[in-house]
């Protein structure tokens, strides 16, 4: 990654313009006092969906244990010293399988509460984190790999972090770095 110093400073983050000012759409109509609000309540109650299963003291939703995670961790790091030598596995096809290593690593490390800030957005949340702030991280990686957001953020390294967010999350994914040998 760039150095902000190389930039003169500071980059700010691109956004993207309002929908409305792309396309113009007439104003919707007000719903009649007491309608539902949401899509598809004319097919009846939307029932609430059932919270994924987590493992505790972990965030919401991860379905590995923190033995797993450290483990991935510890072989993420392993990768990354290995330079060009580095192997990783990801959905994306990466350039430098040593950053997504390090996007492995960050993502590991951020999940068992090692690393205060989110790997891509720098955010800073209350740990636990809920599963939607995971997810959220999740997003952003998947926008800067195509090409959408975050331009500051190497695309290999954002590969790391996507991959290892949904590995956490699903259980039957193959690991994103291989084990110690």
């Amino acid at each position: 990654m760039a150095s902000s110093s190389e930039h003169g400073g500071h980059t700010p983050r691109r956004l993207h313009q309002p929908i409305g000012d792309v396309l113009r759409t007439p104003a919707r109509p007000q719903p009649a006092p007491g309608t539902p609000q949401w899509p598809g309540h004319e097919y009846g109650p939307t029932p609430v969906p059932a919270k994924a299963p987590g493992t505790p003291g972990l965030p919401e939703g991860v379905r590995r244990t923190r033995q797993e995670l450290e483990s991935v961790r510890d072989d993420a790091a392993r990768q990354f010293h290995a330079g060009d030598d580095a192997r990783v596995h990801v959905e994306v096809e990466v350039r430098q399988a040593k950053v997504a290593a390090h996007g492995v690593w960050a993502t590991a490390a951020w999940l068992l509460a090692e690393l205060q800030a989110a790997p891509i957005s720098q955010e800073w949340y209350e740990y636990p984190y809920t599963n939607r702030q995971v997810g959220l991280e999740r997003t952003h990686a998947r926008d800067r790999i195509e090409g959408n957001d975050w331009p500051d953020v190497d695309r290999d390294y954002a590969a790391g972090v996507q991959y290892t967010v949904g590995w956490s999350f699903w259980p039957d994914e193959e690991r994103p770095v291989p084990a110690a040998e």
